[in-house]
C-alpha cells in the first residue's frame, strides 16, 4: 500500500499551517529554485505530479499555461486545489504518483515538487514521464537532499562536538527511512545524488541543471533562523530535457 499520510487530519492540519507562511521554508529556498528552471509557460500544457493544494498550478495558471494536470494521492489536497482554483484550464486527479496514466506525448513540461522521496521505485515513474512529454520537453523536479535523507536526524550537538551539527551516514544504503513529522512513521525513500542523477539520464533525459539551493541573503535578512540551510543544503533540484529518439535510416 502507498503512503498517504497527507489524508490523515492531524498531518494536514499541521502541513497547511507549516505552509500558511509565504516566508516559509519552500517559498524561500524550494520554489524559487524551481521557478528560476521553468521554460516560458504561456501556451504550455503542464503536468504536476504531486501536486498538493494547487499552488504551483495557480502559478502556472497566472504566466498562461493552457492547461494544468494535478495528480496527488490525497484526496484533502485534491479537494483543498479544486477550492482554491476554478480556472477551467486547470483539471486535478486523486492518483498516487506511481500511478498516473495519460496520453503520450501530450505534455510540454513536468513538475513535481518534494515527492519523490516519497515514491519506492521512481525508475518506471520517470519512464512514464518520458513517455508523457513531448520531444524537447522539460522535467524538473525537486526532492529533500539526499545528506538530509541520509540519517533524517537533523541538527545535533554534543558534549565532544558542541557546535551544532548534520550528521550524515549510511549515505551508501539506498533504504527506507523512518521519520516523526506531525504523526509518526512516516516513510522516506532515500537515494543519493548519483542515483537521482543516473535515473534520470537512463530514462532518455539530457540533464541541463542540478541545483542544491539555500536562502537568499535578503531571505535570511527577513528570517534569520533560515541561515542554518546554508550550512548544509537542504534540496535537490534537477532539470532535464527529454531528448530526440534516434532516428532509423535505410
Amino acid at each position: 500500500m502507498k503512503q498517504n499520510v497527507y489524508d490523515d487530519p492531524y498531518f494536514f492540519e499541521g502541513y497547511m499551517d507549516l505552509r500558511s507562511s509565504e516566508g516559509g521554508f519552500n517559498a524561500a529556498i524550494e520554489e524559487p529554485a524551481v521557478y528560476s528552471l521553468l521554460p516560458p509557460l504561456e501556451g504550455l500544457h503542464i503536468l504536476d505530479l504531486g501536486c498538493g493544494f494547487g499552488k504551483f498550478a495557480s502559478f502556472c495558471l497566472k504566466k498562461g499555461a493552457a492547461h494544468v494536470l494535478g495528480v496527488d494521492i490525497s484526496q484533502k489536497m485534491i479537494s483543498e486545489a479544486k477550492n482554491r482554483i476554478k480556472d477551467p484550464r486547470a483539471s486535478f486527479l486523486v492518483t498516487p504518483t506511481e500511478d498516473f496514466e495519460v496520453d503520450e506525448g501530450s505534455f510540454n513540461l513536468v513538475v513535481s515538487s518534494m515527492c519523490f522521496h516519497y515514491v519506492k521505485d521512481i525508475s518506471p515513474v520517470f519512464e512514464k514521464v518520458a513517455l508523457a512529454l513531448i520531444e524537447d520537453g522539460h522535467f524538473i523536479f525537486s526532492v529533500e537532499h539526499p545528506i538530509c535523507t541520509s540519517l533524517l536526524k537533523g541538527w545535533c550537538s554534543s558534549d565532544k562536538v558542541p557546535k551544532k551539527h548534520w550528521p550524515v551516514d549510511d549515505y551508501k544504503k539506498e533504504t527506507i527511512r523512518v521519520s516523526n513529522w506531525f504523526v509518526n512513521g512516516v516513510i522516506k525513500y532515500h537515494r543519493t545524488i548519483e542515483t537521482y542523477t543516473n535515473e534520470l539520464i537512463d530514462t532518455g533525459f539530457s540533464i541541463r541543471r542540478l541545483l542544491e539551493p539555500g536562502p537568499t541573503i535578503t531571505a535570511v535578512a527577513e528570517k534569520p533562523e533560515l541561515s542554518e540551510h546554508l550550512r548544509r543544503p537542504p534540496i535537490l533540484v534537477l532539470a532535464g530535457t527529454k531528448k530526440a529518439q534516434p532516428q532509423d535510416y535505410v
